[in-house]
């Protein structure tokens, strides 16, 4: 009887072992934000008031199970002590799930897909300038392209910083 109950145990021992082996190599998700790789800013709307323009960001599943974008956003470093001549906002869509309405739409990204995210930013002038005496002062401006993701695991942020420089907002109304 001792002896059953040993082989018992050495058996779910093993059995225990072999499970946790597998789901390690099961491996999880890795979702990669390539701010680097990012695309020119480019103009999607002018108007006498505002200034709508598009940077895509690559991003992909280089892990091994598929993982979950479950929301997406910009974080604009332009406070008014820096520059108060224009307001700059933006938003983050799926290329290919354009919204108007700030909500991103949380996506599924198996492993080894690629795809773009699409920065949205606008410029709207403050204190009585026109959109080129506004955009004429911007300075370069950091921002932060914030990602909630999950895999296997708990919920993570991904947080890549990147430098919107002035020239590129300034050459969209030349």
């Amino acid at each position: 009887m001792i002896v059953a109950l040993e082989v018992l145990v050495l058996l779910l021992i093993v059995t225990g072992a072999i499970v946790f082996l597998y789901i390690i190599k099961q491996g999880d998700a890795c979702l990669v934000f390539s701010v680097d790789e990012r695309s020119r800013a480019a103009a999607a709307t002018v108007q006498p008031q505002r200034l709508c323009f598009d940077i895509s960001v690559p991003f992909a599943n280089s892990g091994r199970q598929e993982g979950t974008i479950l929301d997406a956003y910009v974080r604009i470093y332009l406070p008014q002590e820096q520059y108060d001549g224009c307001l700059l906002r933006g938003r983050v869509n799926v290329s290919t799930a354009l919204r108007d309405d700030d909500y991103f739409e949380a996506m599924l990204v198996p492993a080894g897909q690629r795809g773009e995210l699409l920065l949205r930013l606008e410029v709207y002038p403050r204190r009585g300038l026109k959109l080129q005496e506004a955009v004429a002062g911007l300075p370069d401006v950091d921002i932060a392209l914030l990602a909630e993701c999950r895999g296997r695991k708990e919920l993570y942020t991904v947080k890549k910083y990147f430098t919107l420089e002035a020239e590129e907002v300034k050459a969209l109304l030349s």
